[in-house]
């Protein structure tokens, strides 16, 4: 290859990457990083393998890229580097062939991961008992938990009692909502707190406890309470439906490049049927005695009201597949 066309080429890649910005512009900090990370990657492969010198031609080449990564990256990374990709060109990620992600792959926050009890990931280590208490009835993550101030107690938009959760993950606010039969314990960690005073010390959040399998356990919780009362309570599944599309239209949101922010689409599946669990995640769920199936209205309850994630798979795949 000619040094005039080396030349050419880097100035073709700087175009297509400067080219992508506006849709960065749009994410949180750390995604943009890690967004912009895997768009420059894809482009890479794109002027590579298939000499692309525009975003059109680039747009042809996804499923060739997945394809790829495969063999070379674990199913959760081969995700990651698609979901930069699908988002830029606006593709639906399903409707690309990659590897299935399995539960029972996943590694973090196993019970039986082996780790040695410390004085600083231990749960039953007193400096850290207002903090383990906390988690186990909101289930926010750990980083959330540092920036928790006085004021952000708050009631939702269909009246229940919220933790308002500061830029958490993906640069978003949300509002962990709090079941009523816990409302006067954590409303107690508040008492007392000025507006902009730290709920927490450092010193009670400084050690290696793994908050992330408390918060699953309290989404199992969670769950069983949202069916009990969907299967015994005359109404109460049409009212919590209504409530999840409110907040849904609220706070499930996307910036456009001009800076409008709009609800994305709501799909009725979503709180409808039954979630059903296959594959290695099925053997997994039978292997610990877990649920190979649940109540969608119920999972959507939680996924939205207590882990902010906005996907039922996710819930299953990353809380209520925990063991």
């Amino acid at each position: 290859m000619s040094k005039q066309n080396k030349v050419r080429g880097k100035s073709i890649t700087r175009q297509l990457r400067d080219e992508t910005e506006p849709f960065l512009s749009t994410k949180s900090f750390g995604t943009q990083k890690n967004y912009r990370k895997w768009l420059d990657a894809y482009i890479k492969y794109c002027r590579e393998h298939h000499n692309c010198k525009t975003h059109d031609e680039c747009f042809m080449h996804i499923q060739d890229y997945s394809d790829y990564l495969q063999g070379k990256y674990s199913a959760s990374t081969i995700h990651s580097y698609l979901a930069a990709v699908c988002g830029f060109y606006n593709v639906p990620m399903d409707l690309i062939a990659k590897p299935i992600r399995h539960t029972a792959e996943y590694t973090k926050s196993r019970s039986d991961n082996g780790k040695k009890i410390r004085a600083d990931n231990n749960i039953d280590n007193p400096r850290y008992e207002r903090s383990v208490a906390f988690q186990r009835v909101v289930g926010i993550r750990a980083s959330e938990l540092a920036k928790l101030e006085g004021r952000d107690l708050v009631r939702d938009e269909s009246g229940h009692l919220c933790v308002f959760v500061k830029n958490g993950k993906g640069g978003k606010d949300s509002l962990q909502r709090i079941l009523p039969e816990d409302e006067a314990f954590i409303e107690s960690y508040f008492e007392g707190v000025s507006e902009k005073e730290k709920v927490f010390q450092p010193i009670e959040l400084s050690n290696s406890i793994d908050y992330h399998h408390i918060r699953a356990e309290n989404a199992k919780r969670c769950y069983k309470y949202y069916l009990d009362k969907i299967n015994n309570e005359e109404g109460y599944a049409e009212k919590l439906a209504d409530e999840i599309r409110l907040r849904w239209k609220l706070y499930c949101t996307k910036k456009l490049p001009d800076g409008t922010i709009i609800p994305k689409p709501f799909d009725e599946k979503l709180i409808s049927g039954t979630y059903k669990v296959k594959g290695k995640n099925k053997e997994l769920a039978i292997k610990y005695g877990l649920p190979t199936s649940y109540n969608k209205l119920a999972l959507s309850a939680v996924s939205i009201f207590h882990l902010a994630h906005w996907r039922n798979n996710v819930t299953v795949q990353s809380y209520l597949l925990s063991h």
